[in-house]
């Protein structure tokens, strides 16, 4: 379900490490990100919970989707009814 980022810097004997983690759902990438930052030896905690190119359909859309606010996206329609109806007239004269 899509790919979200989290990437640590911390420092083991003196060497210092980077890991880069991939998650696959923003929830587990949040918690994880909360866990690193409790860790005293991590220095650094760096997400990207933007979606990956490679995410699918599904991800895409309910990300889109999420984006939107519920109360603006259907403002422009004053009578439902009127509405439905000119669609489904649109596709009867195709």
């Amino acid at each position: 379900m899509g790919e979200f980022i989290v990437t640590l810097d911390f420092e083991i004997i003196g060497i210092m490490t980077t890991l880069k983690i991939t998650v696959n759902n923003r929830k587990n990438a949040r918690l994880l990100t909360k866990l690193l930052k409790s860790m005293a030896f991590v220095n650094k905690v760096e997400e990207d919970f933007s979606i990956s190119p490679n995410a699918d359909q599904f991800v895409s859309v309910k990300h889109l989707l999420s984006t939107i606010e519920p109360e603006t996206m259907f403002r422009a329609i004053n009578n439902p009814v009127e509405w439905q109806k000119e669609l489904r007239d649109e596709w009867e004269a195709r």
